[in-house]
């Protein structure tokens, strides 16, 4: 499964400080998009001294949050906005522009000693809705499943709640 990673920019340049060949941006968000992030300013910074690039994740919630309030400049989310918040930035009057810059996949693992090889859509979805608590359930040893999963403001979480539990 894949999903595409974005930026959702401030619209006007003159929202970010440029000052005679040197910039300061704030990007925050998510934690997907900041490695990739971190790496790019890290190079813009070199090639442009005097240059400050501040990068910082979170999540994409926490992201698209603090472009809101104005306490970023880019906000990096791992999923598209929401139509909500679409709407507080349209009520708060602040301009914004969404841009691809990465596809990003998404991959169940468990542990190599685990002799399940595969699991269906809908065996994923009873482990992480709770209706299978155990491997012997699906074939496997009898032993208990521990699953693990993003914090809920990860745009990671809402791509695997909508695109594999079916927001279940």
């Amino acid at each position: 499964m894949s999903k595409k990673i974005v930026l959702i920019l401030a619209a006007a340049t003159n929202m970010i400080a440029f000052k005679q060949g040197s910039v300061s941006i704030k990007l925050k968000g998510s934690d997907t998009v900041l490695p990739l992030s971190q790496k790019e300013a890290e190079s813009f910074m070199k090639l442009n001294k005097g240059s400050s690039i501040t990068v910082v994740g979170g999540g994409s919630g926490v992201g698209i949050a603090a472009f809101l309030d104005g306490t970023t400049d880019i906000a990096m989310s791992s999923r598209k906005i929401k139509m909500s918040e679409k709407m507080k930035l349209q009520d708060a009057g602040k301009a914004y522009k969404e841009t691809i810059i990465a596809y990003d996949a998404l991959s169940i693992i468990v542990h190599p000693d685990n002799k399940i090889s595969q699991l269906t859509r809908e065996q994923i979805e009873g482990i992480f809705t709770g209706k299978i608590t155990n491997w012997k359930d699906i074939g496997g040893e009898d032993a208990k499943i521990v699953a693990y999963s993003r914090e809920s403001s990860s745009g990671t979480y809402e791509f695997f709640k909508e695109s594999v539990l079916k927001n279940k």
